[in-house]
Formats: structure tokens, sequence, C-alpha cells
């Protein structure tokens, strides 16, 4: 045994000459294509074709790591009759997964490689047996797979079963053509791994809303619930390893990325734990990287994943930052119509003038720092950043990119890709005498060209390909999917980066597959409640003070809250049934309905007065066959009609109190009793022709005495009476 010892050291050294650069720790995953591995050619023989490092697999034994792998010549001139390797690996042993720190301790770390392959030119490839056990390993070598060359056994001191090994190339995450280091694994695969890090969900833009003024991760369009729900079936229990960072994505992402820091701290102290994992989706892996390469660091993330994060911006992000103005699709409706009822809300004139004006930065942080502009009259791309709006932010961002690359953080970057056309990649400009488009309208945007000016291209329909891969040291993990899909279809993938596990069980509930929205928008002062056409029910309790929530996949933002909506995603066909409760002393209200799909946004506006505690019932009728397609309805009695008036006069809608007590004169005038047939009983109806006079007199008053939204209100009231 001590001879069989001494001439595998001798083998080992002797490969040893072969090494040019040390492991990088932590240890860098980098996984390329086996056909790049060392400095191997492809060699044709009457079979098949070899191309050096081959065939790795791995798998437990009697609950050992087993690991093979193949070698084949390059059958060049050189050293002996070809090496197929001049980089071979190196198999790495530590006591820890050595991903994890920059001085992981070491078991024992040698090159794997045999120098017969030096020397013996008839064979091919050759086939290498790595097999673990309670003290060390087993090396078996066999020429073409089948004749045994090697077979020796070698102890490691101090050997655990709770120790780790990977093969690890001389290279790994140089940039080097060589480089390749595979995933380490743990040697015993029941043994039961150290305790993974926390983990904090942090999400991307318009995936977070606040809850009676409290922040809440995406209840919109459930982006996250398949991941939450995956990692939860599999072992994270909430708020004790697992935690989400919704925040106001609408500022920058600078002072978000401060928020994450006290969250990691506040993550600490509940774990009593030094580091956390993070999940970045889109946006919000721009606020781990600012965190990450910020001077406020302190060094408590362990690894970050980011999903289709756009690290260079997204060229869709123009249309916003320029115009105000939105591509297609479900998710950029819905963003749009969220900015048009905060932009009416807090006066401003247009949807350019509130992303400009309030600002929300988080639009200007994701403009693209590449070239991504072409003039249409001569079809050349402009060079960034001439002629293109500037982003400092992502300048700024990975001009010190080092910061991330040698923060010790393990990196994973997930991209999506739906495809070759799908993506906005270019735009092709024009002159604009508008004051938006500053930078150049795109060609054809209000239709006069197919393509409105949008070139597109590979990408995940957000993130073009370029734009959401990080740095060419950090390989992508490309997984077909659109951006909003990805934190569902990438769920095992995310559960085995963070565990080293692989997940029992994963969820894809589809909610946000083609994805149909209706979104009610309340302009104070009122509450709602929602009925939907099963009778169950979402908004406040009129009666109790408490909340309904029977609706699935529905969210209400709730009563305490200035910004009070209602979002039901995929509500069912028929009508809904939606109630107002005048809140304080009343006064001038609306409610914007919208039904959204990826097709087509459509919405329509309800005016109207409302006095404190008064109840407006409004209908609206949707249907998913012709989403285009709202009906909208207040529904008016007599009391409400007066209340108009009212409400309308205290507001000075309606000028002076002679015109307010003679519409209230005649508005009793036209109410008259009748007696219901086979009873006794009476009921109010409108006499449509008094009620047709009144209108024709309205309209005298129209201008000097009333103003055009009192005028309107109080016309559609009794349009709606005389109808109905």
């Amino acid at each position: 045994m001590k001879k069989l010892f001494l001439i595998s050291c001798a083998l080992l050294l002797t490969a040893a000459n072969f090494a040019s650069a040390g492991i990088t720790n932590p240890y860098t995953v980098d996984e390329k294509l086996q056909v790049l591995f060392g400095d191997s050619a492809s060699i044709t023989t009457a079979s098949t074709t070899y191309l050096g490092f081959e065939n790795y697999s791995h798998d437990y034994v009697n609950h050992f790591l087993h690991i093979t792998f193949t070698y084949a010549r390059n059958g060049g001139a050189g050293f002996g009759c070809g090496l197929s390797a001049g980089y071979p690996p190196q198999l790495y042993i530590t006591n820890s997964d050595p991903r994890a720190t920059t001085t992981p301790p070491l078991r024992f770390q040698a090159v794997v490689y045999h120098p017969h392959m030096q020397h013996d030119c008839s064979i091919n490839w050759y086939l290498y047996d790595i097999q673990f056990d309670a003290t060390g390993y087993r090396w078996i070598v066999k020429q073409s797979g089948e004749t045994e060359i090697l077979n020796l056994y070698l102890n490691i001191v101090d050997f655990a079963n709770t120790d780790w090994a990977a093969l690890a190339n001389h290279y790994p995450n140089s940039g080097n053509a060589f480089s390749m280091a595979f995933t380490p694994l743990p040697i015993r695969d029941d043994v039961v791994p150290a305790k993974p890090d926390p983990v904090i969900i942090v999400p991307g833009i318009m995936g977070s809303a606040y809850k009676n003024g409290v922040w809440v991760i995406d209840p919109i369009l459930h982006t996250y619930d398949d991941l939450i729900a995956t990692l939860v079936a599999n072992g994270y229990v909430k708020d004790k390893d697992l935690f989400t960072f919704p925040y106001e994505w609408r500022d920058s992402n600078v002072f978000s990325a401060n928020l994450l820091d006290a969250k990691i701290t506040a993550v600490k102290a509940v774990c009593q734990c030094n580091k956390v994992d993070i999940v970045a989706h889109s946006m919000g892996g721009l606020v781990a990287r600012s965190y990450i390469q910020s001077g406020s660091y302190d060094q408590d993330v362990d690894q970050v994943i980011f999903l289709g994060t756009p690290h260079k911006g997204a060229p869709t992000s123009y249309l916003r930052w320029e115009a105000g103005e939105f591509e297609d699709g479900a998710f950029n409706f819905l963003t749009k119509k969220f900015f048009e009822a905060e932009a009416l809300k807090n006066g401003h004139s247009s949807l350019f003038n509130y992303i400009r004006n309030r600002p929300i930065l988080s639009v200007q942080e994701l403009l693209p720092i590449t070239n991504y502009l072409k003039d249409k009259s001569t079809g050349i791309i402009r060079t960034y950043p001439t002629k293109y709006p500037r982003n400092n932010f992502l300048e700024t961002l990975n001009s010190n990119i080092s910061n991330l690359l040698d923060s010790g953080v393990r990196i994973t970057n997930v991209i999506g890709n739906t495809g070759s056309n799908t993506t906005i990649n270019m735009i092709r400009v024009g002159e604009s005498s508008n004051l938006s488009w500053v930078d150049g309208k795109p060609d054809g945007f209000d239709g006069q060209t197919a393509d409105r000016g949008l070139e597109k291209g590979g990408g995940d329909v957000t993130a073009t390909i370029v734009g959401a891969t990080l740095d060419g040291s950090i390989p992508n993990i490309e997984i077909q999917s659109s951006h909003q899909r990805l934190p569902t279809l990438a769920e095992g993938e995310i559960f085995k980066i963070l565990t080293g596990k692989t997940a029992s069980t994963t969820y894809d509930s589809g909610t946000n597959l083609d994805a149909k929205v209706l979104l009610l928008q309340l302009l104070s002062p009122i509450d709602v409640v929602v009925t939907a056409p099963d009778g169950k029910k979402i908004g406040k309790n009129f009666s109790s003070g408490t909340e309904y929530a029977e609706i699935p996949n529905a969210f209400y933002s709730g009563y305490e809250t200035d910004e009070e909506y209602v979002v039901i995603l995929n509500p069912l066909d028929g009508k809904y049934k939606v109630e107002v409760q005048g809140t304080n002393t009343g006064g001038n209200y609306g409610v914007l309905t919208s039904y959204v799909s990826e097709a087509t946004s459509t919405t329509q506006q309800i005016d109207g007065f409302t006095a404190s505690k008064q109840i407006t019932t409004l209908n609206i009728g949707v249907s998913s066959s012709s989403p285009e397609i709202v009906e909208s309805e207040k529904i008016i009695t007599t009391e409400v009609l007066l209340n108009d008036i009212l409400k309308a006069y205290e507001l000075g809608w309606i000028k002076n109190k002679h015109l307010k007590d003679r519409l209230v004169m005649k508005v009793n005038s036209i109410i008259r009793m009748m007696k219901v047939r086979k009873g006794a009983r009476f009921e109010r109806v409108i006499d449509r022709r008094l009620a047709h006079m009144l209108e024709a007199e309205l309209r005298r008053y129209k201008g000097a005495h009333i103003n055009e939204q009192a005028y309107n209100i109080i016309k559609s009231d009794l349009e709606w009476l005389i109808n109905n």
C-alpha cells in the first residue's frame, strides 16, 4: 500500500507541472462548454469524435459522492504524442461549501491526471472514476473505458463526511478560454448540510404596493407567489429565514438600497446570523447591486441571484422617460393606468409631466447605457451617450462593477428569453417638434409604421439579452421565460442554488399566464366594496369597518390609504356591483375602471358627488372575450341626484343659491308617488316629461351659472333616470 501511495504521489507531482494558477476563493462556478476545456482539439475516429475533457457526471453510491469524466487526446504535436489537456483540473476538497468564504479550510488539493496518456498514442480516450468513502477516495483510470491502468486509494487526513468536493481548473473565472469549475458537492448526500442563509426576495418595478399604509410584495400580479410557495414547501419559513423587501419603486434605487441595508440588518437580528442570500428580480437586482457596490456595504450578503435584471438598462424605459408613453402588453398597460391615476390625483397635466416632475427616478435609472437609438434618416446607430438621455446611475454602477465582482458575494445571473422578435432592442427615431421626444420620436409610433419604430430582437419582452447580461466573467443561466414569469419558471434552479438540494415540490399557479386585470381606482372622498358575479366581495365592510377578502387573487389597498384601489386578477365574466360610500364630509369623487389584457386596455371614468356615509352603486360589466368593451353605469336615485346638486353648490360649481334651490325644487317636482298594482304599497317614479324639461333648462345655465363638471354630472344623472 505504501508503494501505491508513493506511485500516486509521483503521478500527481508529474501532473502538477501543468499548474499555472490557483483556485479562486470564494470558489467560482464556471461550467463552460467542455470543448473549451484545456487545449484539446477534436479527434475524429472511426466511430466518434472526442474533445478533451468530456462526459462529466456525478451521483451518490451508498450515500458517498461518485464522479466520472473522460479525457481525449488532442492528436496534435507537442509533449509526447499530444496531450488531452494542458491545464487539467484539480480535485479540490474543503470542510465547507467553498463558495461561501474567501478562506475555505482546505482538506486536500491535487491535479487529477494520469501521465500514461502522454506516451500511449494508440489510445484515444480514458475514463476517470473517483469514488469517495469515509476516509478518502478510490481513483480508477481505464483506457477507452475498458482496460484498467490505475486503481489507487488515497487517504485524506482529517477527512469528514461533511466535507465538500469539486473539480476546478487552474483558470477558474479568469476569462481564459480554458476556464472550467464545476459546482461543489457534499461528500455525502444524507448528511444534513449547514443551514442555508436566510433569503430576502427583492421585487422589481411595480412589484410592491401599499396595504393600509404598509408595503407588501406584489399583491397585484402575484409575480412572486409561486416562488415563495416553493421555498416554503421545501423548508423555508416566512419571517424566520424567508423575507421579502417591498419598497417605494418610484424612488431612486440608491435610496432603496439604503432601505435594503436596514432590512438586512433587521433580518440578521432575527436569524442571529452574519449573512443573507438575496433573490432579486428585475430592477430589484439594481437595488441589490447599489447596496453591495456602495461604501455602506457590510459584507453581509453570501450570494445574490439576479432574475432578469436590466444591468445595462431596458430600451422600453426610453418611451416612458422621453414622453410618458408605454409599449403594449398587460404589465405595461397596468403600469400606465397606475401612473395616470396618480398624475390626475396629484394635479399633473400629463403622464410625461408626472414622470419628470414627481420625479419617478426609477424610470430614468432604467434607461439603457448601450447603443440602442438608430437615426431614421441615415440608418446609423448612435453611440451612447451622444444624443441619448443619460443614465448616470447605471453608468456609475457599471463603472465600479469590480466592487461587486470582488466582494466575495456568490453571483448567479438568470436571464429570460422568449424568442428572437419579442423584445425592443433598437428604437428607430426621427426628429420631433414636441417638447417630449427631445432625443427622437420612434418612427411611426402613432401607428404610421408596422413596427412603430420599435425594432425587436431577443430577450424576455422587457430586458434584452445584452441588457440582462451582467459581465463577461459571470455566465448567464438562460430560461425560456418572459420577464414576469421568471421567478416562477426559475424557482427550482433558485432553490438548488440557495441550498444545494433539489426541490421536492414546485408551484406554478399560472395566474400570470395571459393575465387579465380589472382595476378600480378611487379618487376620494369615497371607500368601496366590490361584489363579483358569484357574490364574493372585496373592499370595505361599511357596517363593521372591517374588510372583505373573498375574491381569489384580488387585492384591496385598504381604506386607510389615500391611494385606494381594487385589483382583480383574471376577473369573472359578468357584472360587478361596485358600492362607494362617502367619507368625511363628502364631495366630488371619481372612479376609474380599467380592464387590461395583453392585447388591449380600456378605461371608463364615472364622476359624482357624495355626502358623508352616502352609498352609491355602480355596475361594471366585463367580458374576457371582448376586453376592449367595459360597460359601466352609476345607478341613480332621486336622492343621488339631489345630493349631486347640493354638493355641486357647496363646491362652488353651481354659482348661486337661487339656482341651487330652483334645481332642487324642479327635482322634487318630477317625483311622484304611484300605487303598485295588486297591493297597497306605493313607490316613487319619475315623471319623464318633467325630467326632459329640467334637462333642457339645465343647458341654459351651463357656463355662466354652472361649470362644465357639475353640468356633466347632473345631466348624466337625469339621463339615467329618464332611460331607466
